[in-house]
C-alpha cells in the first residue's frame, strides 16, 4: 500500500505529469495515471518501445538490450528529497537510477538488485560513470514483486546525500559523486535481468525541495505509516491494542496536515517532528508482552511465584534455575522445560491450545529445569505446503509451510516451519529458539538416501542433540517410504529413546500410488510402534518413479482420497503435498511455475479445507518429590562459585566418596562440553584454560547428578 503521505501529495498538488512548480517546493511529481506508450517528458534511449505505462506505473520490459529513459526539468539548487517506488518480477537484476546536474555531473546513484539482490548506492565515479556500489546499513534485500520506496536526501550546503529505504536510513553523509551545483535530470537504466526477461516498475517519482526539517518530517511520516502498516492489531503477544493504533494515527494525521501546509513555520514543523517521535515511542511500548507463564516453587502452585514472559531462557533463569515445581500457562501459548541449559536431559513441551494449563512438573523436572522457552501457539490446520517461493504458498491457501531450510517466515497466516536438511549446530538451534514466530522444527531430509541428507544414524543422533537446544517442538528425520527408510527410522528412534532425546512427532514421506487404506495401514503401523503423532511432510498420488495417473483429473481424485483419509485420521497432525514436478505435470499442483497456473489438482488443493492440526494433549501430573530425591545436593560443595584465580574447590561427603563417581564435566551456556575430569582425587579443580563467563559443573555418581553454576572472571 502506498504511504499516506504520497496520497496527500497527489491530492494537494493536482498537476499535469511532470509539471514544474514551486508550490511547497514540488519540482517533479509523476503518478503515471494515464496509459500511453511513453509518458510525456520522458526520452527513451538504447531501446524503442520497451518503456511504457502500465497499470499506473512506468514499466521497463527487459530483453537482451538495456531499456533506459531520462527526464530533464528546470534546474534546482534547493535542498531536496528525490523519491520513487520500485518493484520487479525478478530479484536478480541491475537497475540504476541517477541524479544528474544541468552540466552532466552526477550527484548520486542507486542500484536496485545488484550483486546479491540488494539495494546499493554508488561511492565513486569509475571511467566516467557511477560505480563502487555498496550496501547500506542495514543492508536491504530486494525480493520479487515487493514495492520499495527509495529516497535520496540531497544537501547542497554540505554536498552530501542520505539514502533511505521505506523511510529507514541506510546511509548517511555520502559525498556527491561529482561537484554538482544543481539537479536537472533523472536517468534510469535497466542494465540486466536474469534470463533476459522480466519487468521493472516505477511509480510516484518525485523531487521535493525544502529545508532540512521539512524533509525530516516527511521521512518520519513515511516511516510511521510503514510501521503502522506492518503491525498486527490485537490483544495477544507481539500485537498492538486498537486504542494505541488510533492514538498514533491521530498524531500522524496532524503531522500530515503540517507538512501539507505550505505556510507551516520551522518551529511548527520541529514541534511536529518531536510529537511524532514521542508518539512512536509510546506506540512501540504498547506492544503486548504479558507474563503468560507463572512458575511456583511448591507443589500444586504453592510457595513463591515467578512470572515469565515470552522468550528464550537457557542459562539465564538466575535464582529460578532448578527452582520450578509447578506452573500455569495461559491459553494460546506453549512452554518447553528442560533439565539442562542446552535443552537436553529430561524435557517436555506443554501446549495450551484449548484452555489454560495448570501442571505439576514430573519428578524428572521438578527443581531441575535450567531451560525454559515460552512462545505463542497458533492453531494451524493440517494442510500445508512444501514449496520454495512465498508466491506458491499464498497461491495454494495453506496454513503452514516449509522450504527444506531454516530461513523463512510466515506467509500471510501460513506459519513457517524450519527444516534442518542435514548437519546443524547448537548455534543454529539457539537462534531458531530465540524466534517467537515459530513453534516447530523438523529434522533431516531423507537421511537414508544417498542423494539427500545421506547421514548415518549415529551422525543424525549427534546432530539431533543440537536441535534440542531450540526448545521447539521437534520432528524426527523424514525417511523414504521403502524398507530401507523404515529400518533407518527404527534405529534412530531406538537410539533417541535410549538417550532420552525428546521426539515430539514422526515425520514421513510417501509417494506410492495406491489406495487410501494401504496408505493408512502404513501410517498406523508407524504410529502404533512409536506412539507419536505423524506429519506427512512430502506426499503425492504418484511420483516420477511410479506409474503415472491417466490424467491430472485422475491424479486430483487420487490425491483428494488421500487427503480425506489424512483429515479423518486422528494421529495425523499435518501433511503437505510435493507441489510441482515440471517433467511430470500430470500429478503436479501447477501446470506452469512462472507465472503460477494451477492444475485441476492445484485448484482442488487450494480450495480444500482441512481440520485443525493439533489435538490438545492430556498431560501427566507429577507426584511430589520424596525427601531423598535431592539428597546429593546437600553432600557436594563447589566453592567459590565466582572464580577469580582460575581454581575452585570441590568437597563432598563420605557417602559420595564411597559411591561410584563417574566423572566431572563442565559445559558452557551453549551446552557444549568444554572440560572433562575423570579422576576426582584432587579437591582443587583448575579451570584456567576456560575463558570468562558462565559455566555449568556436573558430577555423576550412583546417588544421582549434581549440578552447580560457576562464573569465571
Amino acid at each position: 500500500m502506498k504511504t499516506r503521505f504520497l496520497y496527500v501529495l497527489i491530492f494537494l498538488f493536482t498537476i499535469n505529469n511532470f509539471a514544474q512548480t514551486n508550490t511547497c517546493g514540488i519540482t517533479v511529481n509523476n503518478t503515471f495515471s494515464t496509459p500511453r506508450d511513453l509518458p510525456e517528458g520522458w526520452t527513451e534511449y538504447n531501446t524503442s518501445g520497451r518503456v511504457t505505462v502500465e497499470a499506473g506505473k512506468l514499466k521497463f520490459d527487459h530483453n537482451t538490450n538495456m531499456p533506459s529513459v531520462y527526464h530533464t526539468f528546470s534546474p534546482t539548487s534547493n535542498n531536496s528529497t528525490f523519491s520513487f517506488d520500485v518493484s520487479a518480477t525478478r530479484n536478480s537484476v541491475n537497475c540504476r537510477i541517477h541524479l544528474v546536474s544541468s552540466t552532466g555531473k552526477h550527484l548520486s546513484s542507486v542500484a536496485i538488485g545488484i550483486g546479491t539482490a540488494t539495494i546499493k548506492y554508488a561511492t565513486a565515479m569509475e571511467s566516467g560513470i557511477p560505480g563502487s556500489f555498496v550496501s547500506g546499513t542495514p543492508a536491504v534485500s530486494f525480493p520479487t514483486n515487493t514495492v520499495f520506496t527509495i529516497s535520496t536526501q540531497v544537501d547542497f550546503d554540505s554536498k552530501k546525500v542520505n539514502f533511505y529505504s521505506n523511510g529507514e536510513l541506510m546511509a548517511t553523509d555520502i559525498p556527491f559523486l561529482e561537484d554538482a551545483e544543481d539537479i536537472a535530470k533523472i536517468d534510469i537504466q535497466l542494465i540486466y535481468m536474469y534470463a533476459n526477461n522480466g519487468q521493472f516498475y516505477f511509480d510516484n517519482i518525485s523531487l521535493l525541495s525544502g529545508e532540512e526539517n521539512r524533509l525530516l518530517l516527511t521521512n518520519n511520516i513515511n516511516a510511521a505509516e510503514s510501521l503502522l502498516e506492518s503491525v498486527t492489531i490485537g490483544t495477544a503477544y507481539n500485537q498492538y491494542p486498537q486504542s494505541a493504533v488510533d492514538a498514533f494515527q491521530l498524531v500522524i494525521d496532524d503531522a500530515i496536515a503540517v507538512i501539507a501546509d505550505c505556510e507551516s513555520t520551522s518551529a511548527t514543523i520541529d514541534s511536529s517532528i518531536s510529537n511524532l517521535e514521542l508518539a512512536q515511542e509510546v506506540f512501540l511500548s504498547s506492544r503486548v508482552n504479558d507474563p503468560v507463564l507463572k512458575i511456583y516453587s511448591g507443589y500444586d502452585f504453592s510457595g513463591e511465584e515467578h512470572e515469565i514472559y515470552c522468550g528464550y531462557y537457557n542459562g539465564t533463569l538466575g535464582t529460578y534455575d532448578d527452582w520450578a515445581v509447578s506452573f500455569t500457562l495461559e491459553k494460546g501459548y506453549m512452554a518447553t522445560f528442560a533439565e539442562n541449559i542446552n535443552g537436553t536431559g529430561a524435557s517436555k513441551v506443554y501446549i495450551a491450545s484449548d484452555d489454560d494449563l495448570s501442571i505439576n512438573l514430573t519428578q524428572d523436572l521438578q527443581k531441575k529445569a535450567s531451560f525454559i522457552r515460552v512462545s505463542p501457539w497458533n492453531d494451524v490446520h493440517k494442510k500445508g505446503m512444501s514449496a520454495k517461493g512465498t508466491d506458491v504458498v499464498a497461491a495454494l491457501n495453506n496454513s503452514w509451510h516449509y522450504n527444506w531450510g531454516t530461513s523463512g517466515a510466515a506467509v500471510g497466516d501460513a506459519e513457517f516451519v524450519p527444516n534442518q536438511w542435514s548437519g546443524g549446530s547448537v548455534a543454529k538451534a539457539v537462534s531458531l529458539g530465540e524466534r517467537m514466530d515459530i513453534s516447530h522444527y523438523m529434522a533431516f531430509n531423507e537421511p537414508d538416501g544417498e542423494k539427500q541428507a545421506n547421514m548415518s544414524v549415529d551422525l543424525a543422533i549427534e546432530k539431533y542433540e543440537y536441535m534440542l537446544a531450540s526448545g521447539l517442538r521437534l520432528g524426527s528425520p523424514a525417511n523414504k517410504d521403502n524398507a530401507k527408510g523404515g529400518v533407518w527410522r527404527d534405529e534412530f528412534m531406538t537410539k533417541a529413546e535410549a538417550k532420552g532425546y525428546r521426539v515430539d512427532y514422526i515425520v514421513v514421506h510417501y509417494y506410492k500410488k495406491t489406495t487410501p487404506q494401504s496408505f493408512y495401514n502404513w501410517l498406523k503401523a508407524i504410529h502404533d510402534k512409536w506412539k507419536r503423532p505423524i506429519w506427512v511432510k512430502e506426499f503425492n498420488y504418484g511420483a516420477t518413479w511410479t506409474a503415472q495417473p491417466a490424467s491430472n483429473e485422475a491424479a486430483r481424485d487420487g490425491l483428494l482420497a488421500y487427503m480425506n483419509m489424512l483429515d479423518d485420521t486422528s494421529f495425523i497432525e499435518r501433511y503437505s503435498v510435493f507441489t510441482w514436478q515440471p517433467d511430470k505435470p500430470i500429478y503436479s499442483l501447477m501446470s506452469v511455475r512462472n507465472p503460477i497456473t494451477l492444475s485441476s489438482s492445484g485448484i482442488m488443493y487450494r480450495d480444500h479445507e482441512s481440520p485443525v492440526a493439533y489435538t490438545q494433549e492430556i498431560y501427566e501430573q507429577g507426584e511430589p518429590l520424596s525427601t531423598n530425591d535431592n539428597s546429593i545436593s546437600s553432600q557436594v560443595l563447589v566453592s567459590p562459585t565466582v572464580i577469580t584465580d582460575g581454581f575452585f574447590n570441590l568437597r563432598y561427603s563420605d557417602t559420595i566418596k564411597n559411591s561410584n563417581i563417574e566423572l566431572l564435566t563442565i559445559y558452557n551456556t551453549a551446552g557444549q562440553l568444554v572440560m572433562r575430569e575423570s579422576s576426582l582425587n584432587n579437591s582443587k579443580i583448575d579451570v584456567n584454560k576456560l575463558s570468562g563467563g558462565l559455566y555449568i559443573v556436573k558430577i555423576k555418581s550412583d546417588l544421582g547428578i549434581f549440578t552447580e553454576k560457576i562464573i569465571i572472571q
